[in-house]
């Protein structure tokens, strides 16, 4: 299966790297291990020493330097051996490959492709757990299924009246299969946006209310969404445009999808609500209702991959107009792809 190399990905959540040992997390196929300085500062290798290809993640940090608990290399944070054991000096060439690596808004994000290509400027704005403006809980799942079908997944948010039925959709008190979005191609992805017409709400100071939902689906498969609520009748309002008027209620979105190699994928995800109408127990009370309703998509999507993979290449599918996203992002995949081929072959 081929991906995208020359993109940021989301490795994992920075509180995954609070711990005093390095964690292993694969990426497009491609092991690494991630580290922190003794200042902090995150390190990025390939999962593999290369000596017997050991995962150096089973390794231990030493100063600003990670060594191989199989024979002892001892490894700098540029990937290069500093040391081996029983040895005056370290063979020359021994290296572990260096990634390039960011932290911003509590991800983790890596580069695998081509590193003099990897501008952190291109990492997209997220919310993050210690934003001011949020008070956020995060969590993560792993699924064996292929990356592009959860993405399908949130690019079409009608599922949310059947699959969440009892979860996701109620808390939202709308019907997310009745009112279609709006779907603008965005830089790098698809900007969705949705009006909830005197919807319940369900989790936030109660009533009903209109809600815009509007979310940034960028690649390899973020999600970023804002819901702001307010008072029924602002929708018509403010002509079913973007609102302009203060909310009553406040959610935010922190979701990515990344690729962990062929129908292997994993999940990371947060949720939040805006601290001036926040407490915790609101959020807590969120947070179990996500997990529920994440769950039910880690069942779906499973399932929905078996079946793909016993159903004969070219069986019809019927195509809905909830699949113009779904279809729109999977294009930009290709695109991506096929642009990639073409300078690797030029």
């Amino acid at each position: 299966m081929s991906f995208i190399r020359n993109l940021w990905y989301v490795a994992a959540w920075s509180t995954e790297l609070a711990g005093t040992g390095p964690i292993g997390r694969t990426i497009i196929g491609e092991p690494m291990v991630f580290y922190r300085q003794s200042d902090g500062t995150v390190i990025a290798l390939e999962d593999r020493c290369p000596h017997r290809h050991a995962p150096l993640s089973l390794g231990r940090i030493e100063g600003d330097d990670l060594r191989c608990m199989y024979h002892g290399l001892l490894f700098g944070p540029d990937g290069v051996c500093k040391q081996v054991p029983g040895s005056l000096e370290a063979p020359a060439g021994v290296t572990a490959r260096r990634f390039p690596v960011v932290e911003r808004h509590s991800w983790i994000w890596v580069w695998p492709g081509d590193p003099a290509l990897a501008d952190p400027a291109m990492i997209p704005q997220a919310f993050g757990l210690d934003n001011p403006d949020w008070v956020m809980k995060e969590g993560a799942l792993d699924y064996a299924a292929d990356y592009r079908l959860l993405t399908d997944n949130l690019t079409d948010l009608s599922h949310l009246d059947f699959t969440h039925e009892t979860t996701l959709g109620a808390a939202t008190g709308a019907r997310w299969s009745e009112d279609h979005p709006s779907i603008s191609p965005i830089e790098g992805g698809l900007l969705i946006e949705r009006w909830l017409i005197n919807n319940s709400l369900t989790q936030g100071p109660g009533g009903r209310a209109d809600s815009f939902s509007s979310y940034r689906f960028l690649l390899p498969g973020l999600f970023l969404m804002n819901t702001t609520a307010y008072p029924p009748g602002t929708a018509a309002a403010c002509g079913y445009g973007r609102p302009n008027a203060e909310p009553i209620f406040e959610r935010a979105e922190q979701q990515a999808v990344t690729p962990v190699g062929d129908k292997r994928s994993r999940y990371l995800y947060a949720t939040g609500i805006g601290s001036r109408y926040a407490s915790m127990a609101m959020l807590e009370s969120r947070m179990a209702v996500i997990n529920a309703a994440f769950a039910e998509d880690n069942r779906m999507i499973e399932a929905q991959q078996r079946v793909w993979d016993a159903t004969p290449a070219g069986t019809p599918r019927a195509f809905l107009p909830q699949d113009k996203a779904p279809y729109l992002f999977r294009h930009l995949i290709e695109r991506r792809l096929a642009l990639e081929s073409d300078q690797l072959s030029s």
